[in-house]
């Protein structure tokens, strides 16, 4: 965990960054070190739920029936937990990463942007910094000087600042209901269920690592690395430039 002072999170409106990260994957947490740190921004790893952590009461109270991978419910509890760590230190809003991800150049300013922009909208609300997977804005929809818009659905789960009411509805949909999906298509049912807004943000400041090549993903089958770093390079261009997403 970083120490320098908290007063640079609040100048971006947030209470803290909580990163997903397994305590065997060093190489990752080493990557989130050189980034965030030199940025000055207090962040701590959630280490609870690696796979070694999944008791039988853990997964009975929450996985009944569940096809996921042992990897894909360590992932999505230690979201749930990032989410009660909201809530029970009452933070009014949080940055969510996973540790594979790659910040862009302008990683503050797109922060501060979606924050400030956010002030604005409706709430219940999250907002995507990352571009999850290369889900992109249509270009003709962008209007000069904004940055979220949005969204009839979420992006992929590398990157989300959330309000302590969000962390709140979504953990008491879980409790209910249990971990029915991975994290990613979870809480989109939830957010869909519960009438939760997704914003992305545009251009995004996030690139998850596991997709453009960076890292071996850790919850699925994939190529190895250079053939997922041309797949995803394509896959952009395809996107953003030419068709949108």
């Amino acid at each position: 965990m970083s120490q320098p002072t908290s007063s640079s999170l609040e100048s971006l409106g947030l209470d803290g960054i909580l990163v997903l990260n397994v305590r065997s994957f060093a190489e990752r947490r080493k990557n989130i070190e050189r980034q965030l740190d030199p940025l000055g921004l207090q962040y701590e790893f959630i280490h609870d739920y690696d796979v070694s952590d999944l008791n039988l009461e853990t997964l009975r109270q929450y996985f009944q029936g569940s096809t996921m991978s042992p990897a894909q419910q360590s992932c999505a509890m230690k979201h749930f937990q990032a989410h009660r760590l909201i809530v029970g230190r009452k933070w009014r809003r949080a940055l969510i990463l996973e540790d594979d991800v790659i910040l862009a150049r302008g990683f503050v300013e797109g922060v501060r942007d979606a924050i400030t922009e956010a002030s604005c909208l409706e709430e219940p609300s999250v907002l995507f910094i990352g571009s999850g997977g290369n889900l992109y804005t249509p270009r003709n929809l962008l209007v000069s000087g904004q940055r979220l818009y949005r969204a009839a659905k979420g992006r992929l789960a590398e990157a989300y600042i959330i309000s302590r009411r969000v962390a709140e509805i979504r953990i008491a949909w879980i409790e209910r209901n249990g971990i029915v999906l991975p994290a990613d298509n979870l809480f989109e049912r939830i957010d869909h269920e519960m009438g939760v807004i997704s914003y992305w943000l545009e251009d995004p400041v996030v690139v998850q690592g596991s997709k453009n090549g960076t890292f071996r993903s850790a919850l699925e089958p994939a190529p190895p690395n250079f053939v997922q770093w041309i797949k995803f390079g394509l896959q952009k261009l395809r996107r953003k430039y030419l068709y949108g997403s």
